[in-house]
Protein backbone atom coordinates (compact mmCIF):
# COMPACT_ATOMS: atom_id res chain seq x y z
CA UNK A 1 0.00 0.00 0.00
CA UNK A 2 2.88 2.41 0.69
CA UNK A 3 4.65 1.49 -2.20
CA UNK A 4 1.54 2.05 -4.57
CA UNK A 5 0.74 5.48 -2.54
CA UNK A 6 4.75 6.72 -3.03
CA UNK A 7 4.42 5.49 -6.51
CA UNK A 8 1.41 7.35 -7.28
CA UNK A 9 2.30 10.11 -5.72
CA UNK A 10 5.43 10.19 -7.60
CA UNK A 11 3.41 9.94 -10.96
CA UNK A 12 1.69 13.08 -9.74
CA UNK A 13 4.44 15.49 -9.07
CA UNK A 14 6.14 14.60 -12.15
CA UNK A 15 2.62 15.21 -14.28
CA UNK A 16 2.68 18.44 -12.17
CA UNK A 17 6.22 19.32 -12.73
CA UNK A 18 5.53 18.94 -16.76
CA UNK A 19 2.14 20.76 -16.61
CA UNK A 20 4.12 23.50 -14.47
CA UNK A 21 7.08 23.74 -17.13
CA UNK A 22 4.48 23.58 -20.26
CA UNK A 23 5.03 26.48 -23.37
CA UNK A 24 2.31 28.19 -24.65
CA UNK A 25 3.91 29.30 -27.69
CA UNK A 26 1.42 30.94 -29.94
CA UNK A 27 -1.38 30.15 -27.91
CA UNK A 28 -4.32 32.42 -28.13
CA UNK A 29 -6.18 34.35 -25.52
CA UNK A 30 -8.26 31.68 -24.34
CA UNK A 31 -5.55 28.92 -24.56
CA UNK A 32 -3.22 31.10 -22.45
CA UNK A 33 -6.27 31.20 -19.67
CA UNK A 34 -6.24 27.43 -19.75
CA UNK A 35 -3.20 27.37 -19.20
CA UNK A 36 -2.48 29.95 -16.77
CA UNK A 37 -5.50 28.03 -14.47
CA UNK A 38 -3.74 24.60 -15.17
CA UNK A 39 -0.82 26.98 -13.18
CA UNK A 40 -3.21 27.77 -10.27
CA UNK A 41 -4.46 24.39 -9.60
CA UNK A 42 -1.04 23.45 -9.39
CA UNK A 43 -0.38 25.96 -7.17
CA UNK A 44 -3.05 24.91 -5.11
CA UNK A 45 -1.63 20.95 -5.23
CA UNK A 46 2.09 21.79 -4.03
CA UNK A 47 0.39 24.65 -0.94
CA UNK A 48 -0.57 23.28 2.86
CA UNK A 49 -3.16 25.40 4.58
CA UNK A 50 -3.05 25.76 8.36
CA UNK A 51 -4.85 22.29 9.45
CA UNK A 52 -7.24 24.70 11.18
CA UNK A 53 -7.88 26.90 7.93
CA UNK A 54 -8.53 23.76 5.48
CA UNK A 55 -9.73 20.84 7.63
CA UNK A 56 -9.66 17.68 6.39
CA UNK A 57 -12.62 17.38 3.09
CA UNK A 58 -13.30 20.45 3.45
CA UNK A 59 -13.34 22.90 0.06
CA UNK A 60 -11.15 24.47 -2.00
CA UNK A 61 -12.37 27.93 -1.92
CA UNK A 62 -11.21 29.37 -5.52
CA UNK A 63 -11.98 33.31 -6.01
CA UNK A 64 -11.40 35.42 -8.79
CA UNK A 65 -13.14 38.44 -9.84
CA UNK A 66 -16.49 38.44 -12.24
CA UNK A 67 -14.29 40.34 -15.15
CA UNK A 68 -11.35 38.17 -14.13
CA UNK A 69 -10.17 36.97 -18.13
CA UNK A 70 -9.28 33.75 -16.58
CA UNK A 71 -12.99 33.46 -14.93
CA UNK A 72 -14.23 30.87 -17.38
CA UNK A 73 -10.57 28.76 -17.12
CA UNK A 74 -10.52 28.74 -13.43
CA UNK A 75 -14.49 27.63 -13.52
CA UNK A 76 -13.47 24.38 -15.38
CA UNK A 77 -11.58 23.09 -12.17
CA UNK A 78 -14.65 23.34 -10.10
CA UNK A 79 -15.43 20.27 -8.42
CA UNK A 80 -11.52 19.01 -9.01
CA UNK A 81 -9.67 16.99 -6.42
CA UNK A 82 -6.59 18.44 -4.62
CA UNK A 83 -5.35 16.48 -1.91
CA UNK A 84 -8.56 15.35 -0.73
CA UNK A 85 -10.41 18.68 -1.29
CA UNK A 86 -12.82 19.97 -3.99
CA UNK A 87 -12.21 23.14 -5.62
CA UNK A 88 -15.25 25.67 -5.15
CA UNK A 89 -14.45 28.22 -7.50
CA UNK A 90 -16.26 31.77 -6.76
CA UNK A 91 -16.59 34.78 -8.57
CA UNK A 92 -17.02 38.57 -6.70
CA UNK A 93 -16.45 36.89 -3.07
CA UNK A 94 -13.27 37.20 -1.11
CA UNK A 95 -14.33 36.18 2.62
CA UNK A 96 -13.74 32.44 2.74
CA UNK A 97 -11.00 32.05 -0.11
CA UNK A 98 -8.29 29.67 0.49
CA UNK A 99 -7.03 31.28 -3.21
CA UNK A 100 -7.49 34.23 -4.81
CA UNK A 101 -6.68 34.84 -8.40
CA UNK A 102 -6.28 38.71 -8.94
CA UNK A 103 -5.66 40.76 -12.37
CA UNK A 104 -5.38 44.30 -13.69
CA UNK A 105 -8.81 44.88 -13.13
CA UNK A 106 -8.24 44.18 -9.42
CA UNK A 107 -5.02 46.70 -9.18
CA UNK A 108 -7.41 49.84 -7.90
CA UNK A 109 -8.88 47.46 -4.91
CA UNK A 110 -5.85 45.79 -4.54
CA UNK A 111 -4.36 48.17 -0.88
CA UNK A 112 -7.99 47.61 0.28
CA UNK A 113 -7.96 43.70 -0.28
CA UNK A 114 -4.66 43.48 1.11
CA UNK A 115 -5.49 45.27 4.26
CA UNK A 116 -8.22 42.78 4.37
CA UNK A 117 -6.31 39.58 3.90
CA UNK A 118 -4.01 40.49 6.12
CA UNK A 119 -3.60 37.92 8.33
CA UNK A 120 -5.19 35.49 6.25
CA UNK A 121 -4.22 32.14 4.88
CA UNK A 122 -5.03 32.99 1.33
CA UNK A 123 -2.66 32.11 -1.64
CA UNK A 124 -2.78 35.27 -3.71
CA UNK A 125 -2.21 34.55 -6.92
CA UNK A 126 -1.96 37.83 -9.51
CA UNK A 127 -1.69 37.84 -13.10
CA UNK A 128 -0.51 41.77 -12.89
CA UNK A 129 2.58 42.88 -12.31
CA UNK A 130 1.50 46.25 -10.17
CA UNK A 131 -0.55 43.54 -7.79
CA UNK A 132 2.71 41.29 -8.02
CA UNK A 133 5.17 43.50 -7.18
CA UNK A 134 3.27 45.03 -4.17
CA UNK A 135 2.49 41.68 -1.85
CA UNK A 136 1.08 38.92 -3.97
CA UNK A 137 2.33 35.09 -3.26
CA UNK A 138 2.62 33.86 -6.88
CA UNK A 139 3.26 36.00 -9.55
CA UNK A 140 1.89 34.66 -13.29
CA UNK A 141 3.19 36.36 -16.36
CA UNK A 142 4.30 35.39 -19.88
CA UNK A 143 7.68 36.45 -21.30
CA UNK A 144 8.49 34.75 -25.06
CA UNK A 145 5.21 32.89 -25.05
CA UNK A 146 5.98 31.00 -22.11
CA UNK A 147 3.60 30.84 -18.73
CA UNK A 148 6.30 31.55 -15.76
CA UNK A 149 5.42 32.67 -12.42
CA UNK A 150 7.91 34.20 -9.09
CA UNK A 151 7.41 33.50 -5.65
CA UNK A 152 7.24 35.73 -2.56
CA UNK A 153 8.00 33.65 0.54
CA UNK A 154 7.67 36.41 2.43
CA UNK A 155 3.97 37.19 1.41
CA UNK A 156 3.70 32.76 1.70
CA UNK A 157 4.67 33.26 5.29
CA UNK A 158 2.70 36.48 5.95
CA UNK A 159 -0.75 34.08 5.18
CA UNK A 160 1.04 31.34 7.24
CA UNK A 161 1.19 28.73 3.48
CA UNK A 162 3.25 25.95 3.04
CA UNK A 163 4.57 26.19 -0.63
CA UNK A 164 6.40 22.79 -1.27
CA UNK A 165 9.93 22.45 -2.04
CA UNK A 166 8.86 21.22 -5.56
CA UNK A 167 6.63 24.56 -6.34
CA UNK A 168 9.88 26.76 -5.32
CA UNK A 169 12.37 24.47 -7.77
CA UNK A 170 10.08 25.30 -10.55
CA UNK A 171 10.16 29.14 -10.39
CA UNK A 172 11.81 31.60 -12.35
CA UNK A 173 12.33 33.61 -9.12
CA UNK A 174 11.77 33.16 -5.52
CA UNK A 175 12.00 36.30 -3.03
Amino acid sequence: MHSERTAWQTRRAAFACVLLSAACAGAEPARENDLKAAFVFNFAVFTEWPAEVLAGGAPINLCAGASNPMLAALNQLNDKLVNGHRIAVHSGQLRGCHVLVLDRHDRARWPQIKRDLAGANVLTVSDDRSISGDGAVIALSVEDQRVGFDIDTGAARGARLNLSSKLLRLARSVQ
